[in-house]
């Protein structure tokens, strides 16, 4: 089992982009110049090969450093309006992806997910909604991504009930609320009682997390990853 934490306070995002317009502002009342609209936008490496990869947005590279497997880049602010991301095996300059027509918009968060395989490679880009949160609760949401997975279902240990089901390759639920505490988050096989990975985690209050179910049920070569969970946390 691997966890990955992601660790990025979203009041501190909050803090900068309130900055941002301030200083903007500033400069509007001396030029007279529009202040943009901001967005915030994350790219994580989900792909199951032991491949690093690096990623440009509109022909910048956005990572300091190679993407490893579930290495990712924290939210990142961008004006308002489309863009392109490209990725290339880390240090080369051949696309190995491209996702076209990203829309960044106003005070949204989104994610892009690298998925896939050599000669298959895909994307996922989902828009984080931590909008009408309970600082009672935490929340959690599911996403399988991986390639050769049936169908699965995401599960706290011991519960009656699944958090969500039946989310085929590339499916994924909406952050759902929990109570917080320590938890074992298992992803099953949909239809069965089968448990494939689990995930421990203390969920804390008003925190989002991102469960990933990743790698391959059946790896084609000693190059791609076994079947595995990892948790993203967003704070």
């Amino acid at each position: 089992m691997n966890t990955l934490f992601t660790k990025f306070s979203l009041k501190t995002l909050y803090t900068s982009l309130a900055i941002l317009v301030v200083a903007l502002l500033a400069a509007c009342g001396k030029n007279d110049t529009e202040t943009p609209n901001i967005g915030s936008f994350s790219v994580y490496n989900t792909s199951p090969s032991f491949t690093t990869y690096d990623v440009y947005i509109n022909g910048t590279k956005l990572n300091p450093s190679a993407l490893p497997y579930a290495g990712g880049v924290k939210y990142t602010q961008l004006i308002q309006g489309s863009y392109e991301a490209k990725f290339t095996i880390a240090n080369e300059t051949a696309n190995v992806y491209t996702k076209s027509n990203i829309a960044v918009g106003n005070n949204i968060f989104s994610t892009l997910y690298l998925t896939g395989t050599t000669g298959n490679f895909d994307g996922l880009l989902l828009t984080d909604d931590f909008s009408n949160a309970s600082t009672e609760k935490a929340y959690v949401r599911f996403i399988n991504l991986s390639p050769d997975a049936p169908a699965l279902d995401l599960a706290i240990k011991d519960a009656t009930t699944s958090l969500t089901t039946n989310k085929a390759y590339k499916g994924y639920s909406s952050f759902i609320a929990v109570d917080p505490g320590a938890k074992v988050l298992e992803i099953k096989l949909t239809n069965g009682a089968t448990v494939k990975a689990s995930v421990n985690e203390t969920l804390a209050k008003g925190i989002f997390y991102t469960v990933i179910a990743g790698g391959k049920i059946t790896p084609s070569s000693d190059l791609e990853r076994p079947f595995n969970g990892q948790i993203l946390k967003h704070q």
